[in-house]
């Protein structure tokens, strides 16, 4: 207990900071030096950026160009590259941990951590020549935020880089030069600029520009009182819920981010300047003098501790501590959480305690085993969950085992205890061991776990390329296949289709061995990495492994592979899959060719003539010309003739017609055909006789008998219905009931009984009511 306390500062009268080394021997101890460099750290334990800061003077053994490089939280180095596109004038990370790299012209470039480019876009496309003074760029657990500063003093803000929407913000009054400082603030539901320009705070959202007044005095917490001077440091808390203020004074001013609420105004005077100023998580403000080589931690509320650092260091805000990052060690700096206090302190007289020294003893055979676990009886349940949860807390693998020790031997006195949360933590804490070992280099906490999801710590272990780990991880952690293993070795199939050096063969073969097992892989959009490489016949391969034909056959078409399309989609056997590749084929392919091709299969086939019937009389003619197929074109001529109303339109399809049946050598449609023609002739001729429209007419009464009867037969009493109502009917309404009574249609024949004859009523009421 001695050695964990040992790096127990106190603070307050019940609570105490402390320092937890990570890292004691970082992998760039010898490569970088700290008081030189621009050190920015993605949160949560994520990667750091390195460059040299341009500001000092240092000798260059290489070239001239910014080199950023990209570091673990260990100092093991990930990628280094040149940078060698325009002037550079900010960096930063993306929520995803993507390197956000922000030009005067106003391009941000997005490199992955291998310094591989992605994308760009612009901050102010509107305005061609203006030129970007300085750039901020942060984000929470969901998006990442750019702001942008111009030359003529306007900022442009994106609030989400994945939507590109970039916004303008009102202009500051009375802004005639660069402001001092400006920070990006996201409050609950707008994102603000906070500005501080000589002697005025502002702070400025989409809708207005508002300035702020604000008290460094202690007699001034509720009155609106205007700055003295001005702020020459801005820190913001990791959730953007607290915001310190440095002035010229070096009176720190401690409150909520909307700057409604005042929490301190720390006054005593420093001895010398302060370099860094950084949130530790909720509870402080954490100042780097350099000269004192002290990390001194101003409570929010009251009090505050120090620790020494003898080399440079960085302060990186996280949302539970602190990091301290050096060129030799990776520290935290936190508050010690409520359930590690009550478990490790000094005295503690806790149920947890004691169930740890209970734990201890009985590892020891001691018979005062017992004696603790009397002591915490009422509590016991209580001591389990409390000492669990101080488990998470702790990074010491030594520690975390004591704990969960302690924790196990308690549930064996609670036979209704639920052992689901002891289960699931051992797993965690497991899994963050792994991703916090050296050689990974994620210094992640378990607040920090519960804030961003297990998700997105596999997220981070797939960008850095640990793909085995994360296998592992999601597997032991229980997670689905579609959210953990099938994900991970998609990005991995995509990652390895990018190497060109390895036979595509081989590698198809290789990913679907490892992926074969796993459902709900995406082997199409895998194929769309490799072909967006150059690889196009290695993702013609892949495409052979997936499963859902309606995302296969388009990127088969893509590729000009019409012929497997094709293939693919008549086994398939969605009608809808395979007129998408014939309506492909068709426009793309020479029309020879094309009906080659479609030939090969009879279902193809059949389904193009069906098409052709229904929306292109000439594409079927066409097709049965170049066949030689005079049967179908002597059928396609008929059916133009049977179209057409004009006779010699018809004469000429009847011919034709005929023409290809002497082909065929079939007398009797031959004959036909001929027979067709002299009564098309003759009806000519009787029309040009009698000088009119010469058409053939049906009788009034044989045209009501003829229907009545074929939709009676037919059952369709709606039409049968319509046609009584069209007018009044030449046959009476007395065969409108007959065919009802024969078809056993008792209530469509009381409809017309009312319109029967009075003389025939009396008979048809008897008919219709005697029907069962």
């Amino acid at each position: 207990m001695s050695l964990l306390t040992s790096e127990w500062v106190p603070y307050g009268t019940e609570n105490y900071f402390r320092k937890l080394e990570m890292y004691s021997d970082m992998y760039w101890c010898n490569e970088i030096d700290i008081s030189t460099s621009v050190v920015i750290a993605a949160p949560c334990g994520g990667p750091v950026i390195v460059i040299r800061d341009r500001t000092k003077l240092v000798s260059v053994k290489t070239v001239g160009k910014p080199i950023i490089s990209v570091y673990t939280s260990s100092g093991k180095i990930i990628s280094s590259f040149v940078w060698s596109s325009g002037h550079l004038i900010n960096l930063g990370w993306s929520n995803n941990e993507e390197i956000l790299c922000c030009q005067d012209d106003g391009l941000v470039l997005i490199y992955d951590l291998f310094g591989n480019y992605q994308h760009t876009f612009s901050m102010i496309k509107d305005r061609q020549g203006v030129k970007l003074l300085d750039a901020r760029i942060t984000s929470n657990f969901t998006r990442t935020i750019v702001a942008v500063l111009t030359e003529t003093c306007n900022i442009y803000v994106m609030n989400d880089i994945t939507k590109v929407k970039v916004h303008i913000l009102p202009d500051i009054p009375d802004m005639n030069s660069l402001p001092n400082l400006w920070e990006i603030v996201l409050l609950e539901r707008q994102t603000n600029v906070l500005i501080s320009t000589n002697h005025s705070l502002y702070s400025v959202s989409h809708a207005e520009c508002k300035q702020q007044f604000i008290g460094f005095n202690d007699t001034d917490y509720n009155n609106d009182t205007s700055l003295t001077n001005s702020i020459k440091k801005i820190s913001i808390s990791a959730d953007h819920k607290y915001i310190a203020l440095l002035n010229n004074d070096n009176i720190i001013w401690i409150g909520s981010s909307d700057l409604r609420k005042v929490y301190r105004i720390y006054r005593k005077s420093f001895s010398s300047s302060i370099d860094q100023m950084a949130w530790c998580g909720t509870e402080g403000v954490a100042l780097y003098f350099r000269s004192e080589e002290t990390v001194m931690i101003i409570g929010k509320i009251e009090d505050q501790v120090s620790f020494i650092y003898t080399d440079p260091i960085c302060l990186v805000s996280e949302i539970d501590c602190v990091r301290v990052i050096g060129a030799f060690s990776n520290d935290m700096l936190q508050l010690v959480p409520h359930y590690v206090q009550e478990i490790f302190r000094i005295n503690s007289t806790s149920p947890s305690s004691y169930l740890v020294e209970a734990s201890k003893q009985f590892e020891r055979r001691n018979h005062r085993a017992n004696e603790y676990i009397h002591l915490v009886n009422q509590m016991l349940e209580t001591a389990v969950d409390h000492c669990i949860k101080a488990a998470g807390h702790e990074i010491d693998t030594s520690t975390q085992k004591l704990l969960m020790k302690a924790a196990q031997f308690g549930k064996t006195f609670l036979p209704n205890c639920n052992p689901e949360q002891y289960i699931n933590l051992c797993r965690l804490l497991r899994v963050l061991n792994a991703v916090r070992d050296p050689k990974i280099g994620i210094s992640i906490t378990y607040p920090q776990l519960q804030k961003i999801s297990v998700q997105t710590l596999l997220d981070k272990l797939v960008g850095q390329r640990h793909y085995y780990l994360a296998l592992q991880a999601s597997s032991y952690i229980r997670m689905s296949s579609n959210l953990g293993s099938s994900r991970i070795l998609t990005h991995w199939a995509k990652f390895k289709v990018k190497q060109t050096q390895v036979d595509r063969e081989q590698l198809a073969t290789t990913i679907a061995d490892k992926l074969g097992k796993y459902s709900g892989v995406s082997y199409h959009s895998i194929a769309e990495i490799a072909a967006n490489s150059g690889r196009i016949q290695l993702a013609i391969k892949l495409l052979d492994y997936e499963t859902q034909v309606n995302l296969q056959i388009p990127l088969l078409l893509k590729y000009q592979q019409d012929t497997i399309a094709l293939k693919k989609a008549v086994e398939s056997g969605n009608t809808d899959l395979v007129y998408m590749v014939l309506l492909h084929m068709q426009t793309s392919m020479p029309l020879g060719k094309f009906q080659m091709e479609i030939k090969k299969s009879s279902v193809a086939q059949a389904l193009y003539i069906k098409y052709c019937h229904q929306q292109s009389g000439y594409s079927l003619l066409d097709m049965y010309t170049q066949e030689d197929n005079h049967e179908e074109l002597a059928l396609y001529h008929i059916t133009e003739s049977i179209k057409s109303k004009n006779t010699k339109e018809m004469s000429v399809s009847i011919n034709e017609a005929i023409n290809c049946y002497k082909r065929t050598r079939d007398e009797f449609s031959l004959t036909t055909c001929e027979s067709q023609i002299k009564l098309i002739r003759y009806q000519s001729s009787l029309e040009e006789k009698l000088k009119n429209d010469f058409q053939f007419k049906v009788p009034e009464r044989r045209y009501w008998w003829a229907r009545l009867t074929v939709l009676a037969k037919q059952e369709d009493w709606n039409e049968l219905e319509k046609l009584s109502k069209v007018k009044k009917s030449p046959i009476g309404y007395e065969p409108f009931v007959d065919v009802c009574i024969e078809h056993g249609n008792k209530y469509e024949a009381l409809k017309y009984l009312s319109k029967v004859r009075d003389d025939l009523k009396q008979n048809y009421s008897t008919k219709v009511t005697s029907m069962p």
